[in-house]
């Protein structure tokens, strides 16, 4: 008779399905375009049947989502290694630099990826949803609090509104990926400083 397969092991697998799912669908994008691809063609070269794509990814923007969620994490483990009196400007070279890491090359998925991006953030009432505004958002207040930024805005809608531009340079460099995503994201965070720059107070 058949021994029961070991718990551990049919998780792996399904971890390892999943992941070969996800790669497959991200190539067919590529490919393809997410709008226009073919979920036929994504379990084709994942080598699974169609259900199961739908068993790991409900939808195709699910697959997105994971990309995203990958890239935030990377942006937000530089983010939490810095101390936390660094100076507003360094965290913002260092946040550029995380998401240039992330999506330099990606310029294909980086316009629904971005669209993705804008609802999540649209339907997150709680900041700390969102990983990366969740996790600049105490740069901001400290750098606020040491008069690196001007008062017009609280720190909370100032980490926003850096955000938001960030995404608008993501998707100017999507529709023109020859241009250097380091240095589009590099762009916006010396215009933010430039823009947001408040008066130092004596010895901060």
């Amino acid at each position: 008779m058949d021994c029961p397969q070991d718990p551990v092991g049919r998780d792996r697998q399904r971890e390892e399905t999943r992941r070969r799912v996800y790669l497959a669908a991200l190539e067919i994008f590529r490919r393809d375009g997410f709008a226009t691809c073919r979920i036929d063609d994504i379990a084709k070269l994942a080598a699974v049947s169609r259900g199961t794509f739908y068993f790991h990814f409900p939808t195709k923007v699910d697959v997105l989502v994971q990309r995203l969620r990958e890239a935030e994490c990377g942006v937000v483990k530089k983010l939490n290694a810095m101390p936390a009196g660094t100076r507003l400007a360094q965290v913002l070279d260092t946040t550029a630099n995380a998401i240039a890491d992330a999506w330099q090359g990606e310029s294909k998925l980086v316009l629904d990826v971005a669209a993705t991006g804008m609802r999540l953030a649209a339907d997150a009432l709680d900041r700390e949803a969102e990983p990366v505004r969740a996790a600049l958002t105490p740069f901001f207040r400290a750098a606020a609090e040491r008069g690196e930024l001007a008062d017009l805005l609280p720190p909370e809608a100032l980490t926003d509104f850096y955000l938001v531009n960030t995404l608008a340079a993501m998707v100017a460099w999507g529709g023109n990926p020859k241009l250097e995503l380091r240095m589009m994201l590099q762009g916006v965070s010396t215009l933010f400083m430039t823009g947001a720059q408040g008066k130092a107070r004596p010895g901060a």
